[in-house]
């Protein structure tokens, strides 16, 4: 209960969902990584050895060479994206989870533990940054982003950032979250069991245990603006570009892990009040975990539903994702449906 009044709070505070909204999915078919055929590579189309995209790239991007399917993912700090590309593929993990695009560390037993099956290996760090598609992309426009991860490594840490932050900009190195301290530092230790109290649940080695069905999801909302401080290129403005997720991967922690990601979205927000300060920071909201878990038995509705997939039988869930053996004074959702106790 007291999780739920502070995520309440934090809500409140910030704006997020706390308004009547309507979303528009402006996602490129090209980050559909649940419909596309397993193996299937991240697709990167374009690299630089610095540790920014050039600005021209961003204003260039629409209707170029690199826009595929809608999208485009460049990456940093590098100059061989093929190395990078090889390290991903699309995965079938089964039941509710399903396709996912996984990013798998050199040195990863996720294949062996998980029984998948992947030729996908890397062996470095990886900073990419995915766009949106400048052409359905408005500005003057509140902006939310949502990724659906989980992570596994073959030793669990509080510590070690797998993924060390992540920063949603104007596609002009002109970062909305760099103030959010809480995006930063995504470590394996937050895809460990836990149980009913919140405290991990270990093994006879006093060891974190893995869970694949506890996935994290991220969102932020931010606005984009019309004109943004920043350098122009051959007389184009910043109506010409897109949005874009920067995400820093080191390689200290992914080279024994491995990232998977069940949903990447994009969405227009209508419904904001006019006294939104487009100014100030973002709205974000790091959200409670989510389960997914096999299919119930005998179903054939292809269920991803996240309640219809974990609730069967009575079973009973906080809003953490987390299964609890009776319903005390909160809210939590059983058979598919949130009660009030």
């Amino acid at each position: 209960m007291k999780k739920f009044l502070l995520l309440a709070a934090l809500f409140a505070t910030t704006g997020v969902m706390a308004q009547e909204e309507s979303l528009t999915d402006i996602t490129p078919k090209a980050y559909d990584w649940a419909n596309q055929e397993v193996g299937t590579k991240m697709v990167i189309k374009h690299c630089v050895s610095d540790w920014n995209t050039p600005y021209e790239f961003s204003y260039t991007l629409g209707g170029s060479e690199y826009l595929e399917n809608g999208g485009c993912i460049s990456a940093n700090a590098t100059s061989d994206t093929q190395a990078l590309m090889d390290g991903t593929a699309v995965v079938d993990l089964g039941g509710s989870i399903g396709k996912v695009m996984c990013i798998n560390g050199a040195n990863s037993n996720a294949k062996d533990s998980l029984g998948f099956t992947t030729a996908a290996s890397l062996n470095d760090k990886m900073q990419i940054n995915i766009f949106t598609n400048p052409d359905n992309t408005p500005r003057k426009q509140w902006i939310r982003c949502k990724m659906v991860l989980n992570i596994f490594s073959n030793t669990i840490s509080t510590t070690d950032a797998i993924i060390a932050n992540m920063y949603f900009m104007d596609a002009d190195n002109n970062n909305k979250t760099a103030g959010m301290t809480d995006v930063n530092a995504i470590n394996s230790a937050q895809f460990a069991e836990y149980d009913e109290e919140g405290d991990p649940v270990l093994d006879d080695n006093e060891d974190y245990i893995y869970d694949k069905n506890r996935w994290l999801t991220f969102e932020v909302d931010f606005y984009l603006m019309d004109e943004f401080k920043g350098d122009t290129y051959e007389g184009r403005t910043s109506q010409d570009m897109p949005a874009k997720w920067k995400i820093w991967i080191p390689q200290a922690g992914l080279a024994k892990s491995t990232i998977f990601i069940k949903e990447l979205k994009f969405y227009t927000i209508d419904g904001y009040t006019d006294d939104k300060d487009e100014t100030k920071w973002p709205a974000y909201a790091n959200k409670p975990h989510l389960t997914y878990g096999p299919c119930p038995t005998g179903s054939t509705d292809g269920i991803t539903s996240i309640e219809k997939a974990k609730l069967t039988n009575g079973a009973i869930y906080n809003l953490s994702g987390q299964r609890v053996s009776k319903a005390q004074r909160g809210i939590y959702i059983i058979d598919g449906r949130k009660v009030v106790k």
